[in-house]
């Protein structure tokens, strides 16, 4: 059983966000909307993570592939909506990506919103099961690895 992890500190989510194939879920405290987003990157050949990463949108049902293409984020700051995207910068999924990045970015996290992951490393993607990786959404032989 994976079990789904809140981010509660922003370096943490920041970290989390752009560790290689990271899959969170914009929960806004308010009204419960959510949006789930991943964030994917290629890594060199010494698996070391890189810029730029790429964020989707979940549109569909299968959480494992109904991902459409959102936008760019260059050197682990900047986010640019990408014109060939299918979704208009002005959908509320877009919107609200871009809105909490201007936080994450900062390390902080969105004010009114959670950030959950989804009980998978951040990096590797296998399911984590330490009670601090859960909390971290990074599994430990990734954390030891100096990511």
């Amino acid at each position: 059983m994976i079990t789904q992890g809140k981010l509660a500190e922003g370096p943490q989510a920041r970290k989390f966000t752009l560790a290689g194939d990271a899959r969170l879920t914009l929960v806004s405290q308010k009204t419960g909307t959510r949006f789930t987003y991943r964030v994917t990157c290629k890594r060199d050949r010494e698996g070391k993570v890189s810029s730029p990463h790429f964020v989707s949108l979940l549109n569909g049902a299968d959480n494992t592939s109904n991902y459409t293409f959102l936008g760019t984020i260059f050197d682990g700051q900047t986010y640019r909506h990408s014109r060939k995207s299918n979704v208009t910068p002005e959908a509320p999924s877009a919107k609200g990506w871009a809105w909490a990045w201007s936080f994450l970015v900062k390390e902080e996290l969105p004010p009114g919103c959670d950030v959950w992951h989804e009980g998978r490393c951040g990096r590797c993607g296998r399911p984590l099961t330490v009670p601090e990786s859960i909390a971290s959404g990074i599994g430990p032989i990734c954390a030891d690895a100096g990511f």
